[in-house]
């Protein structure tokens, strides 16, 4: 597959059905450029046969640029949805939004990046207990302060915490 997409990049995709979709964004003092394109696969390609329902290879290269510093990066991803770059590269887009938001919470209110667990097992049994914890407080709204807030607020005020857990359907339920 990582054959087809350099002889493709090296052809300019000639004769293969192959929309591309770009998009800009800036913030935080960073700009960043994507440029999504999606390679419709030839039906006598022999990954056809192997990958069931395989349609598409997917080439998305972030431009990421910091002061004067810039980074590219390429993901190659296949697909057995039809060619539309636009729709696949909003999708790559939201992942990483959603992605980020998560690890900046998990940060910031258990302070996770300095945290380093040696046992693999209680690494990610640490990292379960943190996300359980994170949409706990996510899920309580009487208190409109900050997560990092609330997780002391549970700290200390045990009708607080009560107040949290009780909040969690989903341990309630019986089989």
């Amino acid at each position: 597959m990582h054959q087809l997409c350099e002889d493709q990049i090296d052809t300019h995709f000639a004769g293969l059905k192959h929309p591309a979709y770009e998009t800009q964004e800036s913030g935080h003092g960073r700009r960043e450029q994507r440029f999504c394109e999606v390679v419709e696969i030839p039906a006598d390609h022999p990954q056809r046969s192997i990958w069931k329902d395989l349609c598409t290879l997917v080439i998305l290269t972030c431009c990421r640029a910091i002061g004067d510093r810039e980074t590219w990066e390429t993901r190659l991803y296949i697909s057995s949805h039809k060619p539309k770059a636009k729709t696949v590269g909003r999708r790559d887009s939201q992942h990483w939004s959603i992605e980020n938001t998560q690890h900046w919470s998990l940060d910031v209110t258990f302070g996770e990046d300095v945290r380093r667990q040696q046992d693999r097992h209680g690494a990610a049994n640490l990292a379960a207990v943190r996300r359980l914890a994170l949409g706990l407080l996510r899920q309580e709204k009487t208190n409109k302060r900050g997560l990092k807030n609330k997780r002391l607020a549970c700290a200390l005020d045990p009708d607080y915490l009560l107040k949290v857990l009780a909040n969690a359907k989903f341990l309630m339920r019986r089989p």
